[in-house]
């Protein structure tokens, strides 16, 4: 009896133990999936409210987890945004405080660095140059995926991004290697940056009149895609799901089409949902303010990990599990005003129901009672304003800015930030950071404030509309009261040049471009300008001292070579010509007219085989290109290589049916190949088109004498 207790009494103590054993052994870590999607509002989504969007998998993964009701960037750039949610800092304190013109500092330390030292199996898969490995976020990930396709045709390769689908492609590939360690994978989903698409081809016509809900449709269908294989693997539990928006989009809702130049709501309120199932509660809801410098610090608590960085980021794992803390107030910042255009910089502070802006005409506004921010209160609530500005002033003392890293730019690489609204102009002064003066502090006086520019640029592009649909006039009168109230405005001048142009006003466009040259001497698109009206105007030295002025500005400006290798080519100039395609092509290699146009040049001095290539490469970037066509079956048929030669001489009647030159070529051809009834119908249709086509009746004589040649021959 006394036997069989003590079995009992050791029985339970061991199971005792056995349990303290299993509760104190090491847990295995978490692994981690971090989908960021770039310019995303929270308010296109179902799981925030948004009924009209088609969000299901981003709304399950609320559902099974944690939403962030009120989580804001701490900029309106993906650059930026994502920096600090890497580091925990501010973008004055990381130095990254714009796209394309700095990269983070190596002494500062990201979150991958940490997960690797902690040993996670990291890697990063990101969708657009933006974020490209130079920028400096690619450190700490083993695999740090930035390969864009930069050769696309129909000129979107200076875009340098790649599709959600493409992207999950390759994270997947990496995803399903099999591994020893917990894995940190960060996936960017670039699609619904601008410009917009509705994904017809698998959403159908649902998103016809609203693309940017179809791209954030398209977006949720990717991350499914992630979300099944973790389920097909059998690790939503033993996952860590982070989703956030690294900005949201203006959608004209406070004039701003797009994003980073102003601090409203609709660019800050950003989607934040984690879920990890069994460890965070489902269907919680966070109501608190969470900025997205705490995006880090949050993750590294949650998987038990101290954070022993230096950072102003703070972990709001208390506030995840539903319990009560003090939010730290959101700041957020853009320059991007004053380094695009010279207007005001802009910071903003929200605590609680109230937000302040400040800029020349700062701004108020009780989140409370008007979310949408359309009662400015500065006027009739002077004390919070007071208070706020102060508070801000006190926070921003607390930060310790960094001068940003220089970070040298291609000069393709500067044109794939233009491409995507980013970088203003690609002039010399953005080669390298320490060429810009980032502002610190409360926002001259002096500087123009966003909200009165932005309806400005509102109404250049309703000019731009009107001479697409050719109402000149209308848009000509625009023009000029923009410039009226802006006379600095660049791309007004522009194009209010470009319409006097069309409307043969020569002295005017160039009165209107030399008035820019007097407010911006530095301007190359005023000297490029008054070469195309001069050009028009049969000016043709003077077009050439314009272009050059605008290289001597911006060296690796390649519209200025490009009219200038025209020109010398057309000149009889060819070593210069040749010197001029070279810089455009070094600058843009994918300008398919460059390469056609060069391609002709080198057919003429007879270097042949150089000619090829270029037409072959100029039918990469422009396959549906007559011209091209014509001149590469040309220069096939010198060569020899007539079947190739056929094949394109045809495609050039195919896209040019009316151009009697292409029908001369073919015909001609054809003659040499001995199919005299098929010449003798190009020819015929070249002298329809033309009838007093001397060459081409010529031709079609000596096709008819063959064609009667060839039917005497014995045996027919």
């Amino acid at each position: 009896m006394r036997r069989g207790r003590r079995i009992l009494v050791w029985g339970g103590a061991a199971a005792v133990l056995v349990a303290l054993a299993l509760w104190l052994w090491p847990r295995p870590r978490p692994h981690i999936l971090l989908v960021t999607l770039d310019t995303t509002r929270a308010d296109r989504l179902g799981c925030y409210g948004y009924t009209a969007g088609q969000t299901p998998v981003l709304d399950a993964l609320a559902a099974a987890g944690v939403l962030c009701e009120r989580a804001t960037t701490v900029a309106p750039l993906t650059l930026p945004a994502h920096t600090s949610m890497f580091t925990g800092l501010y973008p004055v304190e990381s130095g990254v405080r714009t796209n394309g013109r700095g990269r983070l500092d190596d002494t500062i330390p990201t979150l991958a660095e940490v997960l690797k030292q902690q040993g996670y199996d990291t890697a990063a898969f990101v969708a657009s140059f933006v974020l490209d490995r130079k920028f400096g976020l690619d450190r700490g990930f083993r695999t740090y995926d930035d390969e864009f396709a930069d050769d696309e045709p129909g000129g979107e390769a200076l875009h340098r991004q790649r599709r959600g689908e493409l992207v999950v492609d390759a994270a997947l590939e990496w995803l399903q290697a099999k591994r020893a360690k917990p894995f940190f994978c960060w996936v960017h989903l670039y699609d619904p940056h601008a410009p917009y698409l509705s994904h017809a081809e698998s959403l159908g016509s649902k998103y016809a009149h609203s693309p940017y809900d179809g791209e954030i449709a398209y977006v949720d269908v990717q991350v499914g895609r992630l979300v099944d294989f973790l389920k097909s693997r059998g690790l939503e539990s033993d996952t860590l799901v982070v989703v956030v928006g690294d900005h949201g989009e203006g959608l004209e809702q406070h004039v701003e089409k797009q994003h980073g130049m102003t601090l409203y709501h609709e660019v800050l309120h950003v989607p934040l949902i984690f879920r990890h199932v069994g460890r965070l509660s489902a269907k919680q809801r966070v109501a608190e303010d969470v900025s997205l410098v705490d995006l880090s610090p949050t993750i590294l608590d949650l998987l038990g990990l101290e954070d022993r960085r230096m950072i102003t980021g703070k972990s709001v794992k208390r506030l995840l599990a539903g319990e009560h803390a003090i939010p730290s107030p959101c700041y957020s910042a853009t320059d991007e005003p004053f380094l695009s255009n010279g207007w005001s910089p802009l910071r903003s502070l929200i605590e609680g129901q109230w937000k302040y802006i400040r800029t020349t005409k700062p701004e108020l506004y009780d989140l409370a009672t008007d979310p949408h921010e359309q009662n400015n209160l500065v006027e009739t609530a002077p004390e919070t304003v007071r208070m706020l500005d102060s508070r801000m002033a006190e926070f921003e003392a607390r930060l310790v800015p960094r001068e940003a890293i220089v970070v040298q730019l291609s000069a393709s690489e500067r044109r794939t930030l233009e491409a995507n609204g980013y970088l203003a102009g690609g002039r010399k002064a953005v080669a390298k950071i320490d060429a810009i003066h980032f502002p610190t502090g409360p926002a001259p006086a002096g500087l123009p404030d966003v909200k009165d520019m932005l309806s400005l640029d509102a109404a250049v592009e309703e000019a731009q509309e009107l001479i697409a649909r050719g109402s000149i006039d209308a848009a000509i009168g625009r023009l000029r009261d923009v410039i009226h109230h802006a006379p600095g405005h660049v791309k007004a001048h522009w194009l209010l040049s470009c319409a006097l142009r069309e409307q043969g006003e020569f002295d005017a466009a160039i009165d209107v471009l030399h008035a820019l040259l007097e407010f911006k001497p530095e301007c190359r698109e005023a000297h490029y300008g008054l070469a195309l009206v001069f050009v028009a105007n049969g000016r043709q030295e003077d077009a050439i001292a314009e272009l050059t002025q605008a290289l001597q500005i911006d060296p690796e400006f390649p519209e200025a070579h490009y009219l200038l290798a025209i020109w010398s080519m057309h000149s009889g100039r060819s070593d210069e010509a040749l010197a001029h395609f070279d810089a455009v092509l070094d600058l843009d290699h994918c300008k398919a007219e460059a390469y056609q146009w060069r391609a002709y040049l080198l057919a003429s001095l007879g270097r042949d085989h150089d000619a090829l290539a270029d037409f072959r490469a100029a039918l990469k970037f422009a396959p549906d290109s007559a011209p091209t066509h014509h001149n590469f079956g040309k220069v096939l048929a010198k060569g020899g290589q007539r079947a190739d030669a056929r094949e394109h001489l045809i495609r050039a009647t195919e896209l040019s049916p009316q151009n009697a030159e292409f029908r001369y070529s073919l015909g001609t051809f054809l003659i040499t190949a001995g199919d005299f009834a098929e010449a003798m119908t190009q020819l015929a249709e070249a002298l329809a088109l033309k009838p007093d086509y001397a060459a081409a009746r010529e031709r079609l004589h000596e096709a008819r004498q063959g064609l009667q040649a060839k039917n005497r021959e014995p045996g027919r």
